[in-house]
């Protein structure tokens, strides 16, 4: 069965940090509601093991990624606690076939969302707050261009988050305004604002309350939801110093490893 050899092929490519050539090529295609069953299982291997869900990624969500991995339509990932980095820390590179970063708004829930039928009114009803955040994401196919069948597979590239310290309530910001400035070692890299995000984060959350319905999931209480890059993604190697700003919700910065 395809989706067997799918999965077994990106766990040894997240096992091994190495990645594998195109699964389409060599294995032949999946549906996109095949690539999410294999999300699914590389998921619940993770559960098994004692994580646990801590909230979701939804990628593509701006026309900079969409053209950079020829991706035309937005993609969901599942977030577990390994995903959680800090600040305090370094980050080794070697832990990740290859290493990039993304600057993004991240939701905070305080109620639950089960599409169908969400609004943007019922997310910032459901909003505790939000936060800057920093995606660490990793690409398991060869070459960085996966079809959106293996980025959604792949878990939509999802490696890691780094939350910035502010909490800040959605009544008091603009959100299609709130602008994100990435730098690496010093040196600007790009600057774009929410509303790249399919309009505005707002918008990015009420798509993922709804589209997760379709595969019988839901947003809970407590979890943190990552509404996608507003610029491209950069590559990072060891020796940098990554700096990511926001105009009202502080600043977040790490150093490679």
């Amino acid at each position: 069965m395809i989706q067997d050899q799918w999965y077994r092929h990106l766990v040894a490519a997240r096992q091994q940090i190495e990645p594998v050539d195109s699964l389409e090529a060599a294995l032949g295609g999946l549906a996109i509601e095949e690539a999410y069953s294999v999300q699914d299982r590389m998921i619940a291997d993770r559960l098994k093991e004692g994580e646990r869900v801590i909230g979701w990624k939804v990628g593509a969500t701006s026309q900079s990624i969409m053209e950079q991995l020829g991706i035309n339509e937005p993609v969901y990932g599942c977030m577990t606690s390994s995903s959680l980095y800090s600040t305090a820390a370094p980050v080794k590179a070697s832990a990740f076939c290859r290493l990039a970063v993304e600057g993004e708004i991240a939701f905070v829930t305080n109620k639950r969302l089960r599409g169908p039928g969400i609004t943007p009114a019922d997310v910032l009803t459901a909003t505790a707050g939000i936060m800057g955040a920093i995606e660490l994401v990793d690409c398991r196919i060869k070459g960085w261009k996966p079809t959106i069948a293996e980025a959604v597979a792949d878990n939509s590239m999802h490696a890691g988050l780094i939350l910035g310290a502010a909490l800040l309530p959605a009544s008091g910001l603009n959100l299609q305004t709130e602008g994100v400035i990435l730098k690496q070692n010093g040196r600007l890299l790009a600057s774009a604002c929410g509303i790249e995000a399919l309009g505005g984060p707002l918008n990015v959350v009420t798509w993922l309350a709804n589209k997760l319905a379709d595969f019988d999931h839901e947003i809970r209480e407590g979890e943190i939801i990552l509404t996608g890059s507003l610029t491209q993604y950069f590559f990072v190697s060891p020796g940098d110093f990554v700096e990511v700003s926001f105009s009202h919700l502080g600043d977040i910065d790490f150093t490679v490893t």
